[in-house]
């Protein structure tokens, strides 16, 4: 296995890691009947879709303009598709979870 390889699969879990984190927040939330609790989770859900972002952002790639500009224009191979759908689901989360929401 090159040096390549492992990095590439070092960032692939990261990903990953960072993609349960959230599901595990969203699933705790979702399930929560306390505000103080709530309040603290959603806290903790925008800072996991931050550190998502991050990792998901493709430096350099083209995004889309007008409607919807917050899209990445995903690439051709299946890494790259999942690191879109990774960076689209962090800003979907920040938008929703962001630091104002209730």
């Amino acid at each position: 296995m090159t040096h390549g390889d492992v990095r590439r699969r070092e960032a692939d879990l990261r990903l990953s890691a960072a993609v349960a984190e959230i599901e595990g927040l969203y699933t705790a939330l979702s399930r929560t009947t306390s505000p103080g609790r709530r309040r603290r989770l959603h806290a903790e859900l925008f800072r996991a879709a931050e550190r998502l972002a991050v990792l998901a952002a493709v430096p350099g790639r083209e995004r889309r303009q007008g409607r919807g500009a917050s899209r990445v224009r995903p690439g051709r191979s299946r890494r790259d598709r999942r690191k879109a759908l990774a960076e689209r689901g962090a800003a979907w989360i920040i938008a929703r979870y962001g630091r104002d929401a209730p």
